[in-house]
């Protein structure tokens, strides 16, 4: 739990300094006094905070976000009794409406461009993976859900709406946020599956993937003191059949394992050519302890190489593919059964980080994240970077400034959605976690 708390923390901690930081240059570019920086709210009290020149930098203890409060500007603060007193010039609002546009947009900016930088660098140093489609011999493996929904053990996705893809997690993407047919090669004809509010849900309730390969393998590993050691397998076994039942795929052979729990029963390997017959005690978990391989498997890993000009072109593509990816998938929750189950805040995100610490889940994550706080903060909303730019905008266009009334109204509102937002999202994962 600590390491994916990590995990999260580090991550929104990098993000929020980065974006506040945006506004803090810009401010300090136009001349803009900045009286407070702070990763997260300082609610009541702060983590700890130091005054240095006109400014106090902090860290807050709710991890909601950060500010930066400038001079002369009305914010969630809604400190108005500075506007009361005669403009100044180090005071937001004496700065002509453009710099007050790029100041409101500075984190926005820094945001993007932060995630165009790290999705460069993952390109650039580990490629795309994919699983890839034309490789699949054995198709995928189904459960009773599946068959419900029309696929069958065996059968090959192959495109969504009639698009051909080669990336099983592509094909998986598109069905679930805008897929209405799924094609699958089934022993050599192409079959088109309806994808209705069902078979969406059933995409999101399978956390490891919807589509997985079926495959063969041969024994990688024998742990000390198992079943399958005392039985006398060796590595490179091939284990063909339990019970006289053959096992021709990994599959066929762990649901073969559970049924057979707690007993002793016949087992045919091919070992160095050669049948051999063993007996072996599989425990009440329905395992023997043997580590899997298989070459097909290694032959449906695919890698796009990125070069450094690719990898940065591509990079500068990559968060906006993000941002349209989260926003899809948000019109998806309404096309799907419980939606609510599926919007995670911080509670939600914690449990759905890995418990080991990964380098590079933690910056694919930072890079997705930093996309969507862009874009969020982009959004029109009084209180939001967006509804702020809006105004300079306004200003810019018609050559006049909304009243202070008009301001502080407009920052109200603001306040009273995002703590709307706020309050449904952490109930939401309140919820989730009580009723699952």
């Amino acid at each position: 739990m600590l390491v994916q708390i990590g995990h999260l923390m580090l991550s929104l901690m990098l993000l929020v300094m980065l974006h506040e930081l945006g506004h803090y240059v810009t401010a300090r570019w136009f001349g803009v006094r900045v009286d407070r920086f702070f990763v997260f709210f300082d609610v009541k009290f702060a983590i700890w905070k130091k005054k240095i020149g006109d400014t106090v930098y902090g860290i807050g203890w709710l991890p909601l976000g950060g500010y930066v409060k400038l001079a002369g500007m009305i914010d969630e603060s809604m400190d108005t009794e500075q506007m009361k007193g005669e403009m100044q010039p180090w005071e937001f609002r004496s700065k002509p409406a453009w710099q007050r546009l790029i100041i409101m947009l500075g984190g926005i900016i820094v945001n993007i461009v932060l995630a165009m930088i790290i999705y460069a660098a993952l390109l650039i140093a580990n490629g795309e993976r994919f699983t890839k489609v034309d490789n699949m011999k054995y198709g995928i493996v189904t459960d009773s859900i599946q068959t419900t929904l029309g696929l069958q053990t065996g059968d090959i996705p192959v495109g969504v709406n009639g698009i051909k893809y080669n990336s099983l997690e592509e094909i998986n993407k598109e069905s679930l946020l805008g897929g209405t047919t799924l094609e699958v090669n089934r022993q050599g004809k192409e079959i088109s599956l309806p994808i209705d509010e069902n078979f969406r849900t059933q995409i999101l309730n399978y956390k490891q993937g919807f589509f997985v390969p079926q495959f063969t393998f041969e024994v990688d590993t024998v742990l000390v003191e198992t079943p399958a050691q005392k039985a006398g397998i060796l590595k490179d076994d091939k284990i063909i059949a339990i019970d006289g039942f053959t096992t021709p795929y990994y599959h066929d052979f762990t649901k073969k394992l559970e049924q057979y729990k707690g007993k002793t029963v016949a087992l045919s390997v091919e070992r160095q050519g050669q049948p051999v017959e063993l007996m072996v005690a599989i425990d009440k978990e329905g395992k023997i302890g043997i580590g899997n391989k298989s070459s097909y498997i290694d032959s449906l890993e695919g890698r796009r190489n990125y070069s450094i000009g690719e990898g940065l072109s591509a990079g500068v593509v990559k968060p906006f593919d993000a941002i349209a990816t989260q926003v899809r998938g948000i019109g998806t929750l309404f096309q799907v059964k419980d939606g609510r189950k599926q919007v995670a805040g911080p509670i939600g995100m914690v449990k759905q980080m890995p418990t080991e610490w990964n380098w590079l889940f933690f910056w694919s994550f930072t890079a997705m994240i930093s996309a969507w706080l862009a874009f969020i903060n982009l959004l029109p909303i009084p209180g939001l970077d967006g509804g702020h730019a809006v105004f300079a905008l306004y200003e810019m266009i018609t050559g006049k400034a909304p009243s202070e009334k008009i301001l502080e109204k407009a920052q109200m509102v603001g306040i009273i959605i995002i703590l709307g937002l706020m309050v449904f999202i952490f109930g939401n994962d309140i919820v989730n976690i009580i009723f699952g």
